[in-house]
């Protein structure tokens, strides 16, 4: 079951301080669990305080309102505005600390996250669904939130408590899904938040050449893909912006209209530096799967989506992933499965992994 807040205050202060009095506690565990991956990912204690400095400037220079609403949300939670804005920048924090640790300390963070876009040129909106992976100790840590602004807009994000934005829509015809990737360009420090650039692209923009403007233009430090999802005057569109420090490089849809997006780089020349799948090469099945599953069909539906998802190969690794309880070790998981309608300005958040919700039906 999804937990899903809806925001009453509409400026970006009041709204954040808002969150964060409601959510206070949720969002020291995010900080507290953050901190220790951070940890673990440098194999010795970390600065948070100025790493989340840094990424307070870069995304006060980015957006502005986020960083008002951030500064809000410690105000409320009574957490320092430097531990908030570095798990806002956790992506960036992550790959930084991979790129400074010393050789064979720490741990090796790999990739997370399936999306699928389908793209129908008679239909008025992409069909999509993603699965979004992480370690099982953030299986409590994730909302749904509705912000409305004081112009009428209004974004929903599926995030974590704490962090501004993730996979999310707007009720102007864009939607994002979301996949980490990684790239050896990545972590010389901490630039754009990759999760802020999600969110600021649904809260500021309303034009898909817009969107996709807003992401080639933000200086980054690490890499995803943000699947940016249209839908305007009846007609679909569906890219994935694969973000890096080199980049960014741009993936569309296939002959059939089918999109799909694991955690390694599709494009030819950012995939020069992928650094993913040499370690973790899970992301080259899913991937595969996927493509064997839906390749070359038409008229596809979320629930046939759904199926397609169901895949328990390669374990930990695999599309519906779930840990396994002969280990003690914090391990992947699939935490949620999103569908967003892009049309309707709306998502659906699904606890856990697709085939809880296929034996459900």
């Amino acid at each position: 079951m999804s937990y899903q807040f809806r925001s009453t205050l509409t400026d970006p202060y009041g709204r954040g301080r808002e969150f964060g009095e409601c959510h206070s506690a949720q969002i020291r565990a995010s900080v507290q669990a953050y901190r220790g991956l951070f940890e673990r990912t440098a194999g010795a204690t970390v600065d948070l305080l100025a790493l989340g400095t840094e990424a307070l400037q870069q995304i006060a220079a980015f957006a502005p309102p986020l960083h008002e609403e951030i500064r809000g949300m410690a105000e409320g939670s009574g957490i320092d505005v430097r531990e908030i804005g570095a798990i806002n920048a956790r992506t960036e924090v992550l790959a930084y600390l991979s790129r400074q640790r010393s050789a064979g300390a720490g741990e090796n963070l790999r990739g997370e996250c399936s999306t699928i876009a389908y793209v129908d040129p008679a239909a008025a909106a992409p069909v999509t669904l993603q699965t979004w992976d992480w370690y099982s100790q953030f299986a409590g840590q994730w909302l749904v939130w509705e912000i409305p602004h004081g112009n009428g807009r209004v974004t929903t994000t599926v995030t974590e408590y704490g962090i501004v934005g993730k996979i999310g829509v707007n009720k102007h015809g864009l939607g994002v899904h979301f996949n980490i990737l990684h790239h050896r360009s990545d972590g010389a420090r901490i630039g754009v938040p990759v999760h802020v650039a999600s969110r600021w692209l649904l809260d500021s923009t309303s034009d898909f050449n817009d969107a996709l403007q807003l992401l080639a233009a933000a200086d980054f430090s690490a890499s995803s893909s943000l699947t940016v999802l249209a839908s305007k005057a009846g007609e679909a569109a569906a890219v994935s912006v694969e973000i890096y420090p080199e980049g960014p490089a741009f993936v569309f849809p296939d002959e059939h209209g089918l999109l799909l997006h694991t955690n390694h780089f599709l494009d030819p020349k950012a995939a020069q530096g992928d650094t993913e799948w040499g370690v973790y090469p899970d992301t080259l099945v899913r991937h595969q799967v996927l493509k064997r599953r839906l390749g070359g069909r038409t008229g596809l539906s979320v629930e046939q989506l759904l199926t397609a998802m169901n895949s328990h190969l390669g374990s930990t690794g695999a599309l519906c992933c779930h840990p396994d309880p002969a280990l003690h070790s914090d391990q992947y998981q699939t935490l949620v499965t999103v569908a967003i309608d892009v049309a309707a300005g709306t998502l659906n958040a699904l606890a856990g992994g697709p085939c809880a919700h296929l034996k459900a039906q």
